[in-house]
Protein backbone atom coordinates (compact mmCIF):
# COMPACT_ATOMS: atom_id res chain seq x y z
CA UNK A 1 0.00 0.00 0.00
CA UNK A 2 0.91 3.52 -1.13
CA UNK A 3 0.50 6.42 0.26
CA UNK A 4 1.07 10.40 0.78
CA UNK A 5 2.16 10.19 4.51
CA UNK A 6 1.26 12.71 7.32
CA UNK A 7 0.82 12.61 10.78
CA UNK A 8 -3.23 12.41 9.59
CA UNK A 9 -3.21 9.72 7.76
CA UNK A 10 -0.22 7.87 9.98
CA UNK A 11 -2.93 7.77 12.64
CA UNK A 12 -5.85 6.95 10.95
CA UNK A 13 -4.10 4.07 10.29
CA UNK A 14 -6.56 0.78 11.48
CA UNK A 15 -4.63 -2.48 13.16
CA UNK A 16 -5.39 -5.47 11.35
CA UNK A 17 -4.45 -9.13 12.06
CA UNK A 18 -0.91 -9.54 11.86
CA UNK A 19 1.19 -6.30 11.00
CA UNK A 20 1.35 -4.69 7.11
CA UNK A 21 3.40 -2.04 5.63
CA UNK A 22 2.23 1.74 4.10
CA UNK A 23 4.41 2.57 1.80
CA UNK A 24 5.47 7.05 1.66
CA UNK A 25 5.30 8.02 -1.86
CA UNK A 26 7.12 11.24 -1.00
CA UNK A 27 10.05 9.45 0.24
CA UNK A 28 11.57 6.13 -1.81
CA UNK A 29 11.67 3.70 0.48
CA UNK A 30 10.54 4.80 3.66
CA UNK A 31 7.46 2.28 5.34
CA UNK A 32 5.38 2.43 8.16
CA UNK A 33 4.20 -0.56 9.83
CA UNK A 34 1.27 -0.84 11.79
CA UNK A 35 0.97 -3.95 14.42
CA UNK A 36 -1.57 -5.77 15.60
CA UNK A 37 -1.43 -3.64 18.93
CA UNK A 38 -1.70 -0.20 16.96
CA UNK A 39 2.10 0.18 17.39
CA UNK A 40 3.18 2.13 14.39
CA UNK A 41 6.71 2.41 13.41
CA UNK A 42 9.35 3.69 11.05
CA UNK A 43 11.35 1.96 8.67
CA UNK A 44 13.67 2.57 5.83
CA UNK A 45 13.83 -0.67 2.90
CA UNK A 46 16.68 -0.47 0.54
CA UNK A 47 19.09 -2.68 -1.76
CA UNK A 48 22.57 -3.30 -0.91
CA UNK A 49 24.67 -5.05 -2.75
CA UNK A 50 22.77 -7.82 -4.28
CA UNK A 51 20.08 -7.95 -0.67
CA UNK A 52 17.38 -6.20 0.15
CA UNK A 53 17.35 -4.94 3.68
CA UNK A 54 15.30 -3.09 6.21
CA UNK A 55 16.39 -0.34 9.00
CA UNK A 56 14.57 0.55 11.64
CA UNK A 57 13.79 4.66 12.44
CA UNK A 58 12.02 4.50 15.67
CA UNK A 59 8.63 4.47 16.78
CA UNK A 60 5.86 7.32 15.79
CA UNK A 61 4.97 9.75 17.70
CA UNK A 62 8.60 9.12 19.30
CA UNK A 63 9.96 9.81 16.09
CA UNK A 64 8.05 12.17 14.07
CA UNK A 65 7.19 12.00 10.37
CA UNK A 66 9.70 14.91 9.53
CA UNK A 67 12.50 13.15 11.51
CA UNK A 68 12.31 9.75 9.74
CA UNK A 69 12.18 10.74 6.31
CA UNK A 70 15.71 13.14 7.20
CA UNK A 71 17.03 9.57 9.16
CA UNK A 72 15.74 7.88 5.49
CA UNK A 73 17.26 10.35 3.47
CA UNK A 74 21.15 10.23 5.35
CA UNK A 75 20.67 6.79 5.52
CA UNK A 76 19.95 6.21 1.73
CA UNK A 77 23.22 9.11 1.11
CA UNK A 78 24.97 6.11 3.18
CA UNK A 79 24.24 3.81 0.66
CA UNK A 80 25.41 5.62 -2.04
CA UNK A 81 28.96 6.20 -0.44
CA UNK A 82 28.80 2.45 -0.21
CA UNK A 83 28.52 2.36 3.85
CA UNK A 84 25.19 -0.33 4.90
CA UNK A 85 23.44 1.91 7.64
CA UNK A 86 21.91 -0.52 9.28
CA UNK A 87 25.59 -2.29 10.55
CA UNK A 88 26.64 1.58 10.59
CA UNK A 89 30.05 0.72 8.52
CA UNK A 90 31.64 -0.23 5.29
CA UNK A 91 30.60 -3.29 4.15
CA UNK A 92 32.12 -4.80 0.66
CA UNK A 93 28.99 -5.94 -0.56
CA UNK A 94 28.94 -2.32 -3.12
CA UNK A 95 32.83 -3.26 -3.62
CA UNK A 96 33.17 -4.25 -7.43
CA UNK A 97 34.96 -7.50 -6.17
CA UNK A 98 32.20 -8.87 -4.82
CA UNK A 99 29.40 -7.39 -7.14
CA UNK A 100 31.26 -9.30 -10.08
CA UNK A 101 31.40 -12.28 -7.72
CA UNK A 102 27.75 -12.30 -7.48
CA UNK A 103 26.86 -11.10 -11.08
CA UNK A 104 29.06 -15.01 -12.14
CA UNK A 105 27.40 -16.76 -9.28
CA UNK A 106 24.19 -15.68 -10.23
CA UNK A 107 23.91 -15.35 -13.79
CA UNK A 108 27.01 -15.74 -15.37
CA UNK A 109 27.54 -19.71 -14.27
CA UNK A 110 24.04 -20.55 -14.51
CA UNK A 111 23.19 -19.17 -17.89
CA UNK A 112 26.95 -19.78 -19.93
CA UNK A 113 28.56 -22.40 -20.69
CA UNK A 114 31.53 -20.21 -21.20
CA UNK A 115 31.61 -18.46 -17.70
CA UNK A 116 34.77 -18.96 -16.63
CA UNK A 117 36.04 -16.33 -19.62
CA UNK A 118 33.46 -13.70 -18.43
CA UNK A 119 34.96 -14.75 -14.75
CA UNK A 120 38.73 -14.10 -16.27
CA UNK A 121 38.27 -10.78 -17.87
CA UNK A 122 36.10 -9.62 -15.12
CA UNK A 123 38.45 -10.40 -12.55
CA UNK A 124 41.92 -8.98 -15.21
CA UNK A 125 40.43 -6.13 -16.63
CA UNK A 126 38.19 -5.07 -14.02
CA UNK A 127 38.93 -6.30 -10.52
CA UNK A 128 42.36 -6.49 -10.58
CA UNK A 129 41.83 -2.29 -11.33
CA UNK A 130 38.80 -1.15 -9.39
CA UNK A 131 38.34 -4.27 -7.14
CA UNK A 132 37.48 -2.31 -4.00
CA UNK A 133 35.86 0.49 -5.12
CA UNK A 134 32.27 1.35 -4.60
CA UNK A 135 30.10 0.27 -8.05
CA UNK A 136 28.21 3.09 -7.75
CA UNK A 137 31.85 5.25 -8.47
CA UNK A 138 32.59 3.54 -11.37
CA UNK A 139 32.80 6.19 -14.48
CA UNK A 140 32.89 5.79 -17.86
CA UNK A 141 36.25 6.95 -18.60
CA UNK A 142 36.93 3.65 -16.20
CA UNK A 143 35.75 1.47 -18.01
CA UNK A 144 37.10 3.66 -21.19
CA UNK A 145 40.82 3.51 -19.85
CA UNK A 146 40.58 0.11 -19.36
CA UNK A 147 39.51 -0.77 -23.55
CA UNK A 148 42.07 1.74 -24.24
CA UNK A 149 45.00 -0.30 -22.44
CA UNK A 150 43.60 -3.18 -24.59
CA UNK A 151 44.09 -1.30 -27.69
CA UNK A 152 47.73 -0.41 -26.60
CA UNK A 153 48.97 -3.49 -26.43
CA UNK A 154 46.88 -4.45 -29.70
CA UNK A 155 44.46 -6.53 -28.30
CA UNK A 156 41.59 -5.16 -30.26
CA UNK A 157 39.21 -8.00 -29.98
CA UNK A 158 39.98 -8.22 -26.83
CA UNK A 159 38.83 -4.43 -25.91
CA UNK A 160 35.04 -5.66 -27.15
CA UNK A 161 35.32 -8.59 -25.42
CA UNK A 162 35.94 -6.42 -22.16
CA UNK A 163 33.37 -3.94 -23.23
CA UNK A 164 30.54 -6.79 -24.02
CA UNK A 165 31.50 -8.41 -20.68
CA UNK A 166 30.71 -5.38 -18.62
CA UNK A 167 27.82 -3.94 -20.33
CA UNK A 168 26.30 -6.91 -19.38
CA UNK A 169 27.53 -6.46 -15.61
CA UNK A 170 26.07 -3.32 -15.23
CA UNK A 171 23.02 -4.26 -17.03
CA UNK A 172 22.51 -6.95 -14.46
CA UNK A 173 23.39 -4.15 -11.31
CA UNK A 174 20.40 -1.70 -13.09
CA UNK A 175 18.37 -4.54 -13.16
CA UNK A 176 18.19 -5.43 -9.52
CA UNK A 177 18.81 -1.81 -8.52
CA UNK A 178 22.49 -2.23 -7.23
CA UNK A 179 23.01 0.84 -9.94
CA UNK A 180 20.72 4.02 -10.90
CA UNK A 181 22.11 3.92 -14.51
CA UNK A 182 24.89 2.13 -16.53
CA UNK A 183 27.35 4.46 -16.98
CA UNK A 184 28.64 3.00 -20.20
CA UNK A 185 24.83 3.38 -22.06
CA UNK A 186 25.73 3.82 -25.57
CA UNK A 187 29.64 3.10 -25.54
CA UNK A 188 30.14 1.27 -29.20
CA UNK A 189 32.62 -1.28 -29.92
CA UNK A 190 36.24 0.27 -30.26
CA UNK A 191 36.60 -2.48 -33.35
CA UNK A 192 34.28 -3.48 -36.29
CA UNK A 193 35.33 -6.91 -36.30
CA UNK A 194 35.47 -8.80 -39.33
CA UNK A 195 35.11 -12.57 -40.50
CA UNK A 196 38.01 -14.45 -41.01
CA UNK A 197 38.31 -16.70 -43.90
CA UNK A 198 42.23 -17.64 -43.13
CA UNK A 199 43.45 -21.07 -44.41
CA UNK A 200 46.48 -22.25 -44.31
CA UNK A 201 48.31 -23.80 -47.20
CA UNK A 202 50.06 -26.87 -47.37
CA UNK A 203 52.98 -25.63 -47.01
CA UNK A 204 52.24 -23.45 -44.18
CA UNK A 205 50.54 -26.42 -42.65
CA UNK A 206 54.36 -28.39 -42.60
CA UNK A 207 56.79 -25.53 -41.48
CA UNK A 208 53.75 -25.27 -38.21
CA UNK A 209 54.03 -29.01 -38.18
CA UNK A 210 57.55 -28.79 -37.77
CA UNK A 211 57.94 -25.76 -35.25
CA UNK A 212 55.54 -27.48 -33.34
CA UNK A 213 58.29 -30.37 -33.07
CA UNK A 214 61.18 -28.01 -32.22
CA UNK A 215 58.45 -27.11 -29.23
CA UNK A 216 58.04 -28.55 -25.60
CA UNK A 217 55.02 -30.18 -23.68
CA UNK A 218 52.42 -29.25 -24.09
CA UNK A 219 51.69 -27.17 -27.19
CA UNK A 220 54.31 -29.55 -29.15
CA UNK A 221 50.89 -31.79 -29.22
CA UNK A 222 48.37 -29.53 -28.38
CA UNK A 223 48.57 -27.53 -31.97
CA UNK A 224 49.30 -30.71 -34.09
CA UNK A 225 46.08 -31.76 -32.54
CA UNK A 226 44.18 -28.96 -32.81
CA UNK A 227 44.73 -29.50 -36.69
CA UNK A 228 44.11 -33.49 -36.64
CA UNK A 229 40.86 -33.20 -34.58
CA UNK A 230 39.71 -30.22 -36.17
CA UNK A 231 38.10 -29.16 -32.72
CA UNK A 232 37.83 -25.73 -30.82
CA UNK A 233 41.09 -24.48 -28.66
CA UNK A 234 38.69 -24.33 -25.65
CA UNK A 235 37.36 -27.95 -25.66
CA UNK A 236 41.21 -29.20 -26.59
CA UNK A 237 42.60 -27.37 -23.71
CA UNK A 238 39.49 -28.76 -21.19
CA UNK A 239 40.44 -32.59 -22.47
CA UNK A 240 40.17 -34.95 -19.90
CA UNK A 241 41.88 -38.48 -19.81
CA UNK A 242 39.15 -39.87 -18.60
CA UNK A 243 37.03 -38.73 -21.70
CA UNK A 244 39.30 -40.46 -23.71
CA UNK A 245 38.92 -44.29 -24.88
CA UNK A 246 42.24 -45.01 -26.75
CA UNK A 247 41.24 -48.68 -27.70
CA UNK A 248 38.03 -46.95 -29.51
CA UNK A 249 39.86 -44.19 -30.63
CA UNK A 250 37.19 -41.58 -29.25
CA UNK A 251 37.35 -38.81 -27.54
CA UNK A 252 33.95 -37.32 -26.11
CA UNK A 253 33.46 -33.93 -25.77
CA UNK A 254 30.78 -34.11 -22.26
CA UNK A 255 27.74 -31.59 -23.03
CA UNK A 256 28.55 -28.72 -20.46
CA UNK A 257 31.70 -27.99 -22.75
CA UNK A 258 30.47 -28.60 -26.28
CA UNK A 259 28.99 -25.45 -28.20
CA UNK A 260 25.74 -26.98 -29.11
CA UNK A 261 25.03 -28.47 -25.46
CA UNK A 262 25.44 -31.96 -26.58
CA UNK A 263 28.10 -34.70 -26.19
CA UNK A 264 30.22 -35.23 -29.02
CA UNK A 265 32.60 -37.80 -30.04
CA UNK A 266 35.67 -37.24 -32.15
CA UNK A 267 37.36 -40.04 -33.66
CA UNK A 268 40.97 -40.00 -33.51
CA UNK A 269 43.04 -40.86 -36.46
CA UNK A 270 46.37 -42.61 -35.85
CA UNK A 271 48.39 -39.30 -36.68
CA UNK A 272 46.16 -38.07 -33.31
CA UNK A 273 47.17 -40.94 -31.16
CA UNK A 274 50.42 -41.00 -32.00
CA UNK A 275 50.62 -37.54 -30.40
CA UNK A 276 48.75 -38.65 -28.04
CA UNK A 277 51.40 -41.03 -26.90
CA UNK A 278 54.13 -38.61 -26.14
CA UNK A 279 51.79 -36.49 -23.47
CA UNK A 280 52.82 -37.10 -20.18
CA UNK A 281 50.28 -38.32 -17.62
CA UNK A 282 50.61 -36.93 -14.38
CA UNK A 283 49.41 -38.37 -10.91
CA UNK A 284 45.77 -37.43 -9.39
CA UNK A 285 45.83 -35.10 -12.57
CA UNK A 286 43.09 -35.67 -15.16
CA UNK A 287 43.99 -33.24 -17.23
CA UNK A 288 45.61 -33.82 -20.88
CA UNK A 289 46.94 -30.27 -21.04
CA UNK A 290 48.47 -28.84 -18.29
CA UNK A 291 51.25 -26.66 -16.81
CA UNK A 292 50.16 -26.58 -13.38
CA UNK A 293 48.50 -29.94 -12.21
CA UNK A 294 45.05 -28.24 -11.10
CA UNK A 295 43.49 -26.49 -14.34
CA UNK A 296 44.44 -26.63 -17.95
CA UNK A 297 46.51 -24.66 -20.52
CA UNK A 298 47.16 -21.04 -20.85
CA UNK A 299 49.20 -18.82 -22.67
CA UNK A 300 47.96 -19.62 -26.17
CA UNK A 301 49.40 -15.89 -27.30
CA UNK A 302 52.69 -16.78 -26.09
CA UNK A 303 52.86 -19.68 -27.81
CA UNK A 304 51.06 -18.49 -30.79
CA UNK A 305 54.07 -15.94 -31.00
CA UNK A 306 56.61 -18.49 -30.93
CA UNK A 307 55.22 -20.39 -33.41
CA UNK A 308 55.03 -17.59 -36.12
CA UNK A 309 58.85 -16.72 -35.18
CA UNK A 310 60.01 -20.46 -35.85
CA UNK A 311 57.49 -21.69 -38.45
CA UNK A 312 57.89 -17.89 -40.42
CA UNK A 313 54.13 -17.72 -41.04
CA UNK A 314 52.19 -14.81 -39.91
CA UNK A 315 48.89 -13.90 -39.46
CA UNK A 316 46.93 -16.80 -38.10
CA UNK A 317 45.37 -17.90 -35.08
CA UNK A 318 44.80 -21.19 -33.07
CA UNK A 319 41.11 -21.43 -34.57
CA UNK A 320 42.04 -20.57 -38.13
CA UNK A 321 43.61 -24.13 -37.75
CA UNK A 322 40.10 -25.35 -37.33
CA UNK A 323 38.82 -23.87 -40.52
CA UNK A 324 42.47 -25.06 -41.81
CA UNK A 325 41.48 -28.68 -41.01
CA UNK A 326 37.28 -28.05 -42.60
CA UNK A 327 38.91 -27.16 -45.79
CA UNK A 328 41.75 -29.51 -45.91
CA UNK A 329 39.12 -32.43 -45.57
CA UNK A 330 36.65 -30.87 -47.83
CA UNK A 331 39.64 -30.53 -50.73
CA UNK A 332 39.91 -34.26 -50.06
CA UNK A 333 36.47 -35.08 -51.07
CA UNK A 334 35.07 -35.50 -47.64
CA UNK A 335 31.39 -34.21 -47.87
CA UNK A 336 30.38 -30.79 -46.49
CA UNK A 337 27.62 -32.61 -44.37
CA UNK A 338 30.41 -34.76 -43.16
CA UNK A 339 32.71 -31.96 -42.61
CA UNK A 340 30.00 -29.89 -40.32
CA UNK A 341 29.73 -33.46 -38.00
CA UNK A 342 32.98 -33.72 -37.33
CA UNK A 343 33.20 -29.84 -36.32
CA UNK A 344 30.13 -30.41 -34.47
CA UNK A 345 27.84 -27.55 -36.03
CA UNK A 346 24.28 -27.94 -36.23
CA UNK A 347 22.05 -25.64 -37.80
CA UNK A 348 19.20 -25.45 -40.51
CA UNK A 349 16.31 -27.98 -41.07
CA UNK A 350 18.34 -30.56 -42.08
CA UNK A 351 19.93 -30.78 -38.26
CA UNK A 352 16.27 -30.77 -37.20
CA UNK A 353 15.41 -33.71 -39.02
CA UNK A 354 18.22 -35.63 -39.90
CA UNK A 355 19.78 -37.11 -36.86
CA UNK A 356 22.15 -39.77 -38.08
CA UNK A 357 25.40 -39.30 -36.61
CA UNK A 358 27.58 -39.90 -39.90
CA UNK A 359 30.08 -41.81 -37.49
CA UNK A 360 31.52 -44.07 -39.75
CA UNK A 361 32.07 -41.58 -42.29
CA UNK A 362 33.58 -38.76 -39.76
CA UNK A 363 36.24 -41.29 -38.56
CA UNK A 364 37.22 -41.98 -42.14
CA UNK A 365 37.37 -38.12 -43.30
CA UNK A 366 39.65 -37.66 -39.40
CA UNK A 367 41.92 -40.46 -40.78
CA UNK A 368 42.10 -39.54 -44.32
CA UNK A 369 42.88 -35.79 -43.25
CA UNK A 370 45.39 -37.71 -40.41
CA UNK A 371 47.19 -38.82 -42.84
CA UNK A 372 47.70 -35.65 -45.09
CA UNK A 373 49.02 -34.37 -41.95
CA UNK A 374 51.34 -37.48 -41.28
CA UNK A 375 52.74 -36.97 -45.10
CA UNK A 376 52.85 -33.18 -44.45
CA UNK A 377 54.96 -33.57 -40.86
CA UNK A 378 57.43 -36.24 -42.94
CA UNK A 379 58.43 -33.06 -45.20
CA UNK A 380 61.54 -31.88 -45.11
Amino acid sequence: MRKALTDKTIQALKPRKGVYDVHDMHCPGLTVRVFESGLRSFALRYRYGTKQRRYGLGRYPVVSLVKAREKAIEALRQVEEGIDPSRRRRQPDMQVEAICAAFIRQYAKPRNRNWRETERILNREFVTVHGQRNIRQIKRHDVLEIMDAALERGASYQANRILATIRKLFNWCLERGIVEATPIAGLKAPTRELSRDRVLDDGEIRRVLNAARLDAYPFRQFVPLLLATAQRRGELANMRWSELDLEARTWVIPAERAKNGKPHIVYLSDFALALLDEVPQFVDCDYVFTTTRRSPVSGFSKALRWLHEHSETSDWHMHDLRRTAASGMARAGVAPYVVEKVLNHVSGVAAVYNRYAYDAERCAALEKWGETLSALADQN
